[in-house]
């Protein structure tokens, strides 16, 4: 029984010297994000006189939240929280956007 492969395995370690793996390399990824109309939605959260407006804001908030599930780009962060904002100030009146700002929230966690 032989000890030298391991004991240049562990100097190899020791010294910072990593062994160069017969595979390619293999980066993962980390996410792949389709673009969504972050400023549509602003917009039809903004609007206030419409009657099956609710269940429309929320819908598309939903739809938001399963779009960024593993993550959102940087580049969206400011109207994320547009967004966020946005639910909110509807809380008061409208306590079902609870639930939407507490998944955004999860979202940026």
């Amino acid at each position: 029984m032989s000890t030298a492969p391991t004991v240049a395995t562990a100097e190899a370690q020791e010294s910072g010297y990593r062994r160069k793996s017969s595979s390619p390399r293999q980066i993962p990824v980390v996410g792949i994000f389709k673009p969504m109309d972050l400023n549509h939605i602003i917009k039809l959260l903004e609007e206030t006189d419409k009657d099956d407006l609710e269940e429309k804001q929320l819908k598309r908030v939903k739809k938001l939240v399963q779009c960024y599930q593993n993550g959102l780009p940087l580049r969206d962060l400011a109207q994320i929280f547009k967004i966020l904002n946005l639910c909110a100030g509807k809380i008061e009146k409208q306590p079902r956007f609870v639930e939407s700002a507490y998944d955004i929230l999860k979202l940026c966690g």
